[in-house]
């Protein structure tokens, strides 16, 4: 996967490798692997370095986002591969709930059970939602012919369309509300007894 990431020419460039080598062995091998991939088959003196990160895939999800005082959230509670996608964002999404349940709690207008409510609901959407997706994707990369991919591919094909198609393009943009829960349903004390600076009246 190679993805523009800076107006001035910056590309992320995520690869796969052969699996249990060595930092430096991964290192080494980098100029090989961006002449055998990345189109025009650049040689080492073509192209820029600004940094260098060996990871090893992963898909994992912690058993509780939650555990008496302690909170997690993002690549604390959950881990995605780079090629799937959706760590970020849902890390994002996570830290808006755990906001929600926690300014509840300041405004005294939910207990600590909300954070309870953030555990489960942000660990259900990473199970039901966010893994298979990210699963999917990776899936897409790697189990089938790139040169065929853009033809084949039913996803690719939905893009493809979206591109000359604005109402299909603004829903699939909308397609990741799925992430989003609204965590102030779980609010349990009126709202008539709080002041606007969060002060039991």
């Amino acid at each position: 996967m190679a993805a523009k990431i800076t107006t001035d020419g910056l590309y992320r460039v995520t690869y796969g490798d052969t699996p249990g080598l060595s930092r430096e062995e991964y290192i080494a091998r980098q100029p090989q692997r961006y002449e055998e991939i990345l189109p025009g088959n650049p040689k080492p003196g073509e192209y820029r370095i600004t940094n260098i990160s060996p990871y090893k895939l992963q898909q994992r999800c912690a058993p509780s986002f939650r555990v008496g005082r302690i909170l997690l959230a993002a690549d604390a509670a959950h881990l995605c591969n780079p090629f799937g996608g959706l760590g970020l964002t849902g890390g994002i999404v996570d830290v808006g709930n755990l906001f929600d349940a926690l300014n509840g709690i300041h405004r005294g207008l939910a207990d600590e059970s909300i954070l309870d409510k953030y555990s489960e609901v942000r660990k259900h959407i990473w199970e039901e939602t966010i893994d298979p997706m990210s699963r999917e994707n990776f899936r897409r990369l790697h189990d089938q012919d790139p040169n065929k991919a853009r033809q084949d591919d039913e996803f690719f094909q939905l893009c493809i369309q979206a591109e000359n198609d604005n109402k299909l393009s603004q829903e699939l943009a909308l397609g990741l509300d799925v992430l989003k829960h609204d965590m102030t349903q779980y609010y349990n004390k009126p709202k008539d007894k709080v002041d606007i600076h969060g002060s039991h009246l």
